[in-house]
């Protein structure tokens, strides 16, 4: 079928390839670029997913202190068309913006973040491709209201060739500093991920009202760069997030065929696309310049979706980092050693009855939701299967 195949190019270039174990770090030498395989794991002791909606490939979604899920659907795959914001209460679908988009290959709705405010602004940032009147890379605000999504305003846009259909990225999250940040792949080009003026490959940071913060590292004021670039050299980071543990920048980067990466994403770090990669060996150049790999999956997962796990739901998993791999349907978790720079263990679950394609988000209970092309899923542990009491409330 047609749709499948378009939704494995919407977040990959990479094969499909079929994975064994190999083992934890602990049990074979590392030499760079490439680590040894997951070690396939069962889920822990009374873990099950149960499906919780059936959308066509969320892409996004946020958790309101109001208790309402906000949910991004990408709209489809050729030419334009509708694509949604959704609320979900637990109970009830409630549709909260309609946009029409351009959605071939990796194009449509793709990022969802909520303000750190909402309670009192209701903010909510959206990253989408406009198809009117020309197709358009876009970072909207818009103010929730009564439920709906009014007054929108564009505060970031980037124009690209209308033949480009692949590496948009158009993740988004607030950091701890309050300040937005915003991943743009390469937009098809390549090259421009190395240039200050182009904002195609780069992590962009930017202020709640699209102003830019003057502390950014390339900051110039009227120079030629973009004063909004945080980081640059990305083919396409289709997400990133903020450890709780470091506070440092954790991001998973689609590679072209053998360097799916998770990075530590500094500020003014250049991460090589497309110079440092070599892809007839397979092999980095190794340059000084460019910041080396947390993490390289040698065969291709196609990484959709990054967490770090904290919550009382899954307490052996607190400070792991969590991804969705789109080639396996996998659910990959990575352990940091305590200085949070080097990675000591990779693992990946199968989760029976569900793919973890897309995400995951970890919810204010501590379960996990992921997504596949059909819908959203949770995965949970009653409490009754916890094996120990947890402290009081204090």
């Amino acid at each position: 079928m047609a749709i499948p195949l378009l939704v494995l190019l919407f977040l990959s270039a990479c094969q499909l390839q079929s994975s064994v174990r190999v083992g934890s770090l602990s049990e074979q030498p590392v030499r760079f670029p490439f680590h040894p395989l997951p070690d396939l794991r069962k889920l822990p002791p009374g873990a099950s997913a149960t499906r919780v909606l059936s959308l066509p490939v969320p892409t996004a979604l946020a958790f309101a202190p109001d208790g309402r899920v906000f949910i991004a659907e990408k709209g489809g795959f050729e030419g334009d068309q509708e694509a949604h914001v959704w609320t979900f209460n637990g109970a009830s679908l409630q549709r909260w913006l309609t946009l029409t988009v351009s959605t071939e290959g990796e194009r449509g709705l793709v990022g969802l973040a909520l303000d750190p405010y909402f309670e009192r602004d209701g903010f909510v940032y959206l990253v989408y491709t406009s198809a009117r009147p020309q197709p358009e890379w876009r970072l909207v605000r818009y103010r929730d209201e009564s439920g709906r999504g009014v007054e929108p305003t564009v505060l970031m846009r980037a124009a690209f060739d209308p033949s480009c259909s692949f590496h948009f990225s158009g993740h988004i999250a607030f950091g701890p500093d309050g300040r937005l940040y915003v991943a743009i792949g390469d937009l098809c080009l390549g090259n421009p991920a190395q240039f200050l003026e182009h904002p195609a490959g780069k992590m962009h940071r930017l202020n709640p009202d699209g102003t830019i913060p003057p502390d950014n590292p390339f900051y110039d004021g009227s120079g030629p760069n973009l004063d909004s670039v945080f980081a640059l050299g990305f083919r396409n980071t289709f997400a990133f997030t903020f450890d709780p543990l470091s506070g440092q920048i954790l991001g998973a980067e689609n590679g072209p065929q053998c360097n799916d990466e998770l990075n530590r994403i500094r500020p003014g770090g250049n991460y090589g696309w497309p110079w440092d990669f070599n892809h007839q060996t397979c092999e980095y150049a190794d340059l000084p310049q460019f910041e080396k790999p947390l993490y390289v999956w040698k065969t291709p997962i196609a990484p959709a979706g990054i967490a770090v796990y904290s919550g009382p739901m899954f307490p052996e998993w607190n400070g792991a980092v969590l991804i969705c791999a789109w080639n396996t349907g996998q659910l990959h978790l990575l352990t940091l050693d305590d200085s949070r720079q080097r990675v000591t263990g990779v693992f990946a679950y199968s989760i029976p009855g569900a793919s973890c394609r897309i995400g995951p988000w970890v919810a204010p209970d501590g379960a996990v939701w992921f997504a596949d092309a059909d819908g959203l899923y949770r995965l949970y542990r009653p409490w009754r299967n916890l094996s120990f009491l947890l402290p009081l409330p204090r």
